[in-house]
């Protein structure tokens, strides 16, 4: 049986798309699998956002990115909980992932290995000036992935 995959990460996290994941698991009878994914490059996003506003110097010490990695990590295992508590709720079984890396090759990586009938992934709201200009990560997936991809905007 192939379970749902609902993908969290440090770019966006819907309370819609996790009751969506776990009613599908629960509806198809099948496990849901959280997989949170502590993006490449997210303590970068959070240096060029402190140096552009002046908060920080251009070299953000070690320290200082792995203090931000920790607190990812830390809500990655809030999330993660989040998802398991409804889960539980419903009587779906649960299975928790943590993963970091690239988003589009780490989630077609995770769909290629494990049996999946359903993704569910959360993209970032976009302006409508950037959509004209780049292509969302959570389109490339859909168009790449071997199931069914079900997208949620961030509100």
């Amino acid at each position: 049986m192939k379970d749902v995959l609902l993908v969290l990460s440090t770019s966006g996290i819907s309370d819609e798309a996790i009751n969506f994941a776990v009613e599908k698991a629960k509806k198809d009878g099948v496990g849901i699998i959280a997989l949170y994914l502590l993006e490449a490059g997210a303590a970068d996003e959070v240096f060029d956002t402190f140096t552009d506003i002046g908060f920080i110097g251009d070299r953000p010490s070690t320290q200082l990115s792995e203090s931000i990695m920790k607190e990812f990590r830390q809500r990655g295992y809030e999330e993660l909980g989040k998802v398991q508590v409804k889960a539980m709720e419903e009587g779906v079984d649960f299975e928790p992932v943590m993963e970091q890396g690239d988003f589009v090759k780490t989630i077609l990586k995770e769909l290629n290995e494990r049996d999946i009938s359903t993704a569910i992934l959360v993209r970032r709201k976009r302006r409508n000036f950037f959509r004209y200009f780049s292509r969302s990560v959570t389109d490339e997936i859909k168009e790449k992935a071997q199931c069914e991809v079900i997208i949620f905007t961030e509100e």
